[in-house]
C-alpha cells in the first residue's frame, strides 16, 4: 500500500489575529496537524486591476493529502477574504517519525469523515 502523502499548504491574511484564529481552528478541527504562523510580510499584488500592497500574515498549514479538500473548504468558510489565497504542495522529502505524527493528529478529523 502506498504511504499517504503530507502536503504543506499556505495563505495570507491581514493580522496575527486572523491569522492565529485560522491556525487554531485548523488544528482544533484536526485538519492540520500543525499550523505556524509568520510576519508581518509585504504583499504586492492586483486587487481589481489596481496594484495594491499590504502587510499580511502567512499561514502554515501541514496536512495529509485525504484532508486536502476538507482543508480547503474549511478554509473557504471561516478566510477573511473573499479571495483567499489557497496554495497546497506535496512534501517531496518528510521524516518517517514527522510524518507519522501528522497522520495521528490529522486522523480523528479522517475517522469523524467516514461515519
Amino acid at each position: 500500500m502506498p504511504r499517504e502523502k503530507i502536503l504543506i499548504g499556505w495563505t495570507t491574511v491581514n493580522s496575527a489575529t486572523a491569522a492565529n484564529k485560522l491556525a487554531a481552528g485548523l488544528v482544533a478541527a484536526r485538519l492540520a496537524a500543525c499550523v505556524q504562523v509568520d510576519g508581518p510580510v509585504a504583499s504586492h499584488y492586483i486587487w481589481k486591476s489596481k496594484p495594491e500592497r499590504t502587510r499580511e500574515w502567512r499561514i502554515w498549514v501541514k496536512f495529509s493529502a485525504k484532508q486536502a479538500k476538507a482543508v480547503e473548504t474549511w478554509l473557504k468558510k471561516n478566510h477573511p477574504y473573499s479571495t483567499p489565497q489557497w496554495l497546497a504542495v506535496e512534501a517531496a522529502t518528510v521524516a518517517e517519525p514527522y510524518r507519522k505524527w501528522i497522520l495521528k493528529n490529522t486522523h480523528k478529523a479522517r475517522s469523524a469523515k467516514k461515519k
